[in-house]
């Protein structure tokens, strides 16, 4: 076994451990823990873009937003769901596009603002959704479906990857990886057909697509960010991952798509 993916698999051990008792233990648990990441995703975020400006915490209000939502356990109002919902969707689409076309994504631009949309967004959403949505079951199904979706990438890609997905973004990344997270992904929400079946399969099958598709894609956005930036990893604080952005990008990229998945097959909000 080689030292870095030794380095990865003691850390994934190390950080899996808490994150797990946080995720599955009960609904405050897991307010905690995704609070925590939001925090932390928006922490890196704005010292990566403000890392010549001492402080770079202070003006940043996605910190404070993330900080209230936690404190304060807010319970949004429908139409405020709404448009933050609809807000969230939006902005990913328009990186998608401007990953796409290969240009500088808005990631850089306003980053005090973009890393609200990025990182505080979809993670609160996902809080402030928890009295109308199968919180327990979705969080903890899309934080695995992920993951395996990670791990299909990158365990398919080393043994079968010839064919460069986006080179010029993430040289490492393969077709053959990609379409083996896709597998993996089919994979996990099979199972957890059975293990939580509150969720139909059919939606099991959407939301594990939906992780699928645009958490790989939410990987490139944040790679092609880091490309600008002139930077390898968002942190160091899991040797051998990077930062905390590094780990959930796909995570909170995805979370608009999967709820779109339960608002439309559900209409809950």
């Amino acid at each position: 076994m080689s030292s870095a993916l030794s380095t990865r698999i003691k850390t994934a051990i190390a950080f899996g451990i808490p994150v797990l008792f946080l995720v599955f233990f009960n609904d405050l648990t897991r307010v905690i823990f995704l609070s925590i990441i939001t925090i932390w995703a928006a922490i890196e975020f704005n010292r990566l873009h403000y890392k010549d400006n001492n402080k770079w915490l202070f003006i940043s209000p996605s910190v404070l937003i993330t900080c209230l939502c936690l404190f304060f356990g807010l319970k949004a109002e429908p139409q405020i769901l709404q448009y933050g919902f609809y807000i969230s969707l939006v902005f990913n689409l328009v990186l998608i596009f401007d990953l796409i076309l290969l240009r500088q994504n808005l990631l850089s631009k306003i980053p005090w603002l973009t890393s609200i949309l990025y990182t505080t967004l979809p993670l609160t959403m996902m809080i402030f959704l928890r009295q109308n949505i199968p919180f327990k079951e979705l969080l903890i199904g899309s934080l695995i479906i992920i993951w395996l979706s990670d791990s299909g990438a990158y365990f398919t890609g080393k043994r079968f990857g010839k064919n460069k997905l986006m080179p010029s973004i993430s040289p490492g990344k393969t077709w053959e990886g990609f379409f083996g997270a896709g597998l993996f992904s089919l994979i996990g929400a099979i199972a957890f057909t059975v293990i939580f079946p509150e969720i139909k399969f059919q939606e099991w099958i959407f939301i594990a697509i939906s992780v699928w598709i645009f958490g790989s894609l939410g990987d490139l956005v944040e790679s092609m960010m880091k490309r600008h930036l002139n930077i390898k990893d968002s942190g160091t604080v899991l040797p051998g991952h990077g930062g905390i952005l590094d780990r959930f990008d796909g995570f909170y990229f995805c979370l608009p798509f999967v709820i779109f998945i339960l608002v439309f097959l559900r209409n809950i909000i």
